[in-house]
């Protein structure tokens, strides 16, 4: 999926569908042999499609990959694919020492400190920044229409989304609920080229504005939602009390909070996509959502109501009592 995606094979096909192998080859300037078992990978696993005509294979993007994975899809997955390759398989690499020690393999993976490669990502690099902000709103396009509109959200005036990135959720709240005003509030670095992501032409735009900070050190704004969409996971358990903590005492009676997570089974048995990534061992940890809904009962929140979206994010509301 990486190389196919690092190579072009979904775009061309996108393009020009029902290529042979040695066209592909000759297109993605790679060998003949090697496109064609990349190729006969991918149909292999539903990424693909192929069917002989005068003996040879014709390849074609599954239904599947048109949706997600063409760089210029709608809903295409393209930058968050291309940002795990760079920076998530490589840990993979090291996945007997992760397990071995519990930690994230980042300098050897790397060759620097988990915090340095933190900095550099939001720092150091446009490119790097621009390639993680991309990736986080590739994600949020897919999951956000399904988050914005899991609950009746109609009694909430005003929306905080913290370390909501680009404001794709953002825009797909105020899409679903005409009342709401959404706040981003992201580091200054992501606020700062928010621009290149702001979609065109919506009459909700000027109902989403955007705030620089860093939410465990500034004060957050004043808000009667608080949407947490992808962010708990990431963080230790001392840091996730901390930033409820910090949601809690901001609310007042009846206030909300949207939280936005891969929901394991009770049983720790799936999904497998929550369940491998924690297997990059960050400081934070994956949950079920009687975990998440224990979570924020210890910080004065009733869980009203949970959603297993059957997208890639399911979703919990639950409000200060």
């Amino acid at each position: 999926l990486f190389t196919a995606s690092k190579m072009g094979v979904f775009d061309l096909l996108q393009k020009s569908p029902g290529l042979d192998a040695v066209q592909v080859a000759a297109e993605i300037k790679a060998s003949l042999k090697g496109t064609r078992s990349l190729l006969e990978a991918c149909v292999s696993l539903g990424l693909l499609t192929s069917e002989k005509s005068h003996q040879k294979p014709l390849y074609k993007n599954s239904t599947l990959a048109a949706q997600f994975l063409g760089s210029d899809s709608p809903f295409s997955l393209h930058s968050y694919i291309l940002h795990t390759d760079n920076m998530v398989w490589p840990l993979f690499s090291h996945l007997e020492n992760a397990v071995r020690e519990g930690t994230n393999q980042h300098e050897q993976a790397f060759s620097k400190e988990a915090q340095d490669l933190f900095q550099d990502t939001y720092y150091d690099s446009q490119a790097l920044k621009l390639r993680f902000m991309n990736a986080m709103h590739s994600i949020a396009k897919v999951t956000g229409k399904a988050v914005a509109t899991a609950f009746d959200l109609s009694t909430y005036k005003l929306a905080c989304d913290l370390g909501g990135c680009t404001g794709a959720i953002a825009h797909e709240l105020t899409k679903a609920n005409p009342q709401m005003s959404v706040i981003v509030f992201d580091l200054p670095a992501v606020v700062e080229i928010r621009e290149r992501f702001q979609p065109q032409h919506m009459d909700t735009d000027n109902r989403v504005s955007f705030i620089a900070g860093d939410f465990f050190k500034d004060d957050l704004p004043e808000a009667d939602l608080y949407i947490l969409a992808r962010i708990l996971h990431d963080w230790s358990d001392e840091k996730v009390h901390f930033l409820l903590k910090k949601i809690a005492e901001r609310c007042t009676p009846g206030c909300g909070v949207l939280l936005s997570e891969i929901f394991l089974n009770e049983d720790r048995t799936g999904p497998s996509r929550g369940l491998l990534q924690a297997l990059s061992m960050s400081p934070g940890r994956q949950r079920s959502a009687q975990e998440y809904s224990s979570l924020l009962e210890r910080h004065g929140f009733t869980v009203k109501d949970i959603k297993y979206t059957d997208n890639l994010l399911d979703a919990m509301l639950c409000v200060k009592v």
